[in-house]
This record gives C-alpha cells, sequence and structure tokens, in this order.
C-alpha cells in the first residue's frame, strides 16, 4: 500500500525536526503506542495497540533511521510483528520552510500480512490515512505549544 501526504506545522523546522527526533514526545501522540524506546542510534522498539474492524492486536515493532540530513528528511523503516498479523515498510519524510511555518511531505510503502490483511485488506488504506493524519494534526498542536 502505497501511503503519500503532507501536513503543514505553523512553527519553524528546526522546532519540527526536533519533536519527529524525540521519542517521548511521539510516544505520546502516536495512535496506539504504549511504548516506544531507543534501542540504539536512531533505532526504537514499540509496542503498539491497533485495531481493523473487529481485529484487533499489539504489535512489537523496530523502527529505525537511516538517510538522516538535519533538518531537510529522513527515511523511517518499520518492521512490526502481532497476533493478527505483520506490517512491514519504509518511507522518506521531507521538512521545508513555509513562510513561518513547516511543509512535512511523506512517501513510503507499506506491507500488511495474515489474519489483518485478509479480513481487513479493504478496510488498512483509510484507516492508515486517518491514524497518519491523527498523528501529524497532534503533533501539529505540540509543536504549536
Amino acid at each position: 500500500m502505497k501511503l503519500t501526504g503532507a501536513f503543514t506545522f505553523n512553527a519553524p523546522r528546526d522546532r519540527v525536526w526536533a519533536i519527529l527526533n524525540d521519542p517521548a514526545i511521539l510516544r505520546k501522540h502516536m495512535p496506539g503506542c504504549e511504548s516506544l524506546e531507543a534501542t540504539g542510534t536512531d533505532e526504537f522498539k514499540a509496542t503498539l495497540k491497533v485495531g481493523v474492524a473487529a481485529i484487533k492486536g499489539t504489535y512489537i515493532a523496530k523502527l529505525s533511521i537511516t538517510d538522516k540530513a538535519p533538518p531537510e528528511r529522513y527515511t523511517l523503516h518499520v518492521e512490526g510483528q502481532g497476533g493478527p498479523g505483520f506490517v512491514k515498510g519504509a518511507g522518506t519524510v521531507t521538512l521545508a520552510a513555509d513562510g513561518a511555518g513547516t511543509r512535512l511531505s511523506y512517501d513510503g510503502d507499506l506491507q500488511f500480512g495474515g489474519l489483518i490483511a485478509r479480513v481487513g485488506g479493504r478496510l488498512l488504506s483509510g484507516i492508515t490515512e486517518k491514524m497518519t493524519r491523527d498523528f501529524f494534526e497532534s503533533l501539529g498542536k505540540e509543536a504549536e505549544g
């Protein structure tokens, strides 16, 4: 599944970059995130409770950041496994100054497998887009705060 979009923050690029690289802030705003801890430089382990329709489960995910070019861009890699299936993907996050604010663009691909893909396949795109939008809107309030 392709995941692309953009969000404009009412905050300078350096502030948005700092927020996107702070695990405590990300954990607070990531839908379903129960924990997010560093396991190495730009590597993290997350526990997420996520559901699609009646299929709900807990996922343990490994996240890593590569191709980091502060404060412009990085690539985020994710691999998650849980009772209802798995998710794997990568995407690039790009920040550009936009007047007094910052425009974040993202472009990536996600693969789902297992029960969640078989049962919730048609719903995954809409739910993933909503979770992404909710995440960035919540981060936007943090950036303004």
